[in-house]
């Protein structure tokens, strides 16, 4: 994969984005979602209004600001990995996801730190989480296309894809910290595998 060379203009918006992240997770700490406006995320940062609307749509995105990189380096794992066209064979799609977001975990966009008020967030707000699921699903349906990719049958890869987020939601459920959702995802795709015995 070719990547642009990394100059200062991109280091600078770089810089500025994980700032504003940084910025929106400390009030959202502090205040609960709700009471958290852009003029106060972007006060925070040291940035202007305009800045805060070239990287986010709104506030709610900053939550969910590099889902979109995750699941970018799922479906690479997914595409490198799959070494045979995987046909119908629901539980190889599953061990290549499960795989997948163990090997892209080190690379979490959130720290641990964010993930828990992430975790406390969603549990106050219906609006957050309905936002949260419709992340979940659009990850499922890339994975989808994935393993679509790596020669899984459309039904089978759409199943594995969603039994994936189901893991996640699952783990996110019943993680009482950030640092126990991985286990939680682990033991949620351990119970799948036991359906095939």
């Amino acid at each position: 994969m070719h990547h642009p060379p990394d100059t200062l203009h991109a280091r600078k918006r770089r810089k500025a984005r994980a700032t504003i992240v940084s910025a929106a997770f400390q009030l959202f700490a502090e205040h609960g979602f709700d009471n958290v406006t852009v003029a106060a995320i972007a006060e925070r940062a040291e940035v202007g209004r305009t800045t805060f609307f070239r990287y986010f749509g709104d506030k709610q995105q900053v939550l969910f600001a590099d889902d979109g990189a995750e699941v970018d380096r799922m479906c690479a794992y997914v595409l490198d990995k799959a070494d045979r066209p995987l046909g119908g064979d629901l539980g190889a799609a599953l061990t290549l996801l499960r795989e997948a977001a163990v090997a892209t975990r080190p690379y979490a966009a959130l720290s641990p730190a964010h993930s828990a008020v992430l975790v406390r967030l969603l549990r106050e707000s219906v609006d957050l989480r309905s936002r949260y699921l419709l992340t979940r699903q659009q990850r499922a349906f890339r994975l989808a296309g994935a393993l679509t990719e790596a020669g899984a049958d459309e039904n089978t890869a759409v199943l594995a894809g969603h039994a994936a987020m189901a893991c996640e939601l699952t783990a996110m459920r019943l993680a009482e910290g950030p640092e126990l959702f991985p286990t939680h995802v682990d033991e949620a795709y351990g119970m799948l595998h036991t359906l095939g015995n």
